[in-house]
Order: structure tokens, then C-alpha cells, then sequence
């Protein structure tokens, strides 16, 4: 499949990769819409340190190509929205109200930072039945996207 990756610091290109395997609680997604963030940008100047032929983005949303046996959701043809923080729910974190932090410290920013992200052909899922939702018949997938990045990664404070 093709992707567009960050080659080294400074370089990106389109390039040849494997396509994502599902483990059995994840799912394979093929993107239909896209958005780059600012955070890629920062990321092929370096802000997360030396990467080699990582592939980009986490704003996407997409069709379900293929599904683990585990997921009980969703099914290979559902239109999906996927946020760009995909904790492992199952971590201690993300138990206690922290899921940006399953496992590690940003632990839940996995796209473009510890795992390939979506500007592919496809792209792997954790956790899909807590990392996807439903995008419905009346929304686009143009305003759907929106929603991968901004609602996932929003700061709820105290009033």
C-alpha cells in the first residue's frame, strides 16, 4: 500500500508499506477524508525526535475494511470517525479519567508518534470498539473529519 511518511527529520515521501494487520480487538481502516495538523508539521521538524518512514496523520475518517474477531461493534463496510487519541482502555490511566495517558505519558497519542498513522491506504485501529465511532448517513465525510482531532483531544475544565 502506499503512505506518506516522514523519511528521517526534515524529508517526508510516498512510499511502499506492508498493509496493518488487526490484532483481535482492533480494525483495519481504508481513510476517505484526511486532515493535516499542525502537529505533523511539527513532527517532520523534529518535535518527537528522530523517526524513520513513520507514517503521518491522526485526523481521519474511513470505511471498516476488516475487523479483529473481539470487536463486537463494528463490521467491515461501516463508515467510521476515529479520534486522534486512541487509548488502551483497559490501561490503569485511562480507568481513572486520564486516557491522553493510557500506559505511558501521552501514551494515548499513538498516530504519528509511536505507531504509523492514517495518510495510507489504511490504517490499524487499537481498541476499535472504543476508538470509532459511527459517522451517520446525513453527515459528510468532509464535516465528519473535524471531529477526529478537535473533539478527541479537547481539555475538559472545572468551572
Amino acid at each position: 500500500m502506499k503512505a506518506f511518511v516522514m523519511r528521517e527529520i526534515g524529508e517526508v515521501e510516498v512510499i511502499e508499506k506492508d498493509k496493518p494487520e488487526a490484532g483481535p480487538k482492533d480494525a483495519i481502516v481504508k481513510p476517505t477524508k484526511g486532515l493535516v495538523c499542525t502537529s505533523d508539521v511539527h513532527t517532520v521538524k523534529g518535535s518527537i525526535g528522530e523517526k524513520e518512514d513513520l507514517t503521518l496523520g491522526h485526523e481521519a475518517v474511513g470505511i471498516v475494511d476488516e475487523v479483529g474477531e473481539e470487536v463486537e461493534i463494528f463490521e467491515p463496510g461501516d463508515r467510521v470517525a476515529v479520534g486522534a487519541i486512541t487509548p488502551d482502555w483497559g490501561s490503569d490511566a485511562a480507568q481513572r479519567g486520564h486516557p491522553s495517558q493510557s500506559k505511558e505519558p501521552l501514551g494515548g497519542w499513538k498516530f504519528a508518534n509511536v505507531k504509523d498513522g492514517v495518510f495510507a491506504d489504511y490504517f490499524h485501529v487499537n481498541d476499535a470498539d472504543a476508538n470509532m465511532a459511527y459517522i451517520p448517513e446525513n453527515v459528510k465525510d468532509e464535516e465528519a473529519v473535524y471531529v477526529a482531532d478537535m473533539m478527541s483531544t479537547v481539555s475538559v475544565g472545572r468551572r
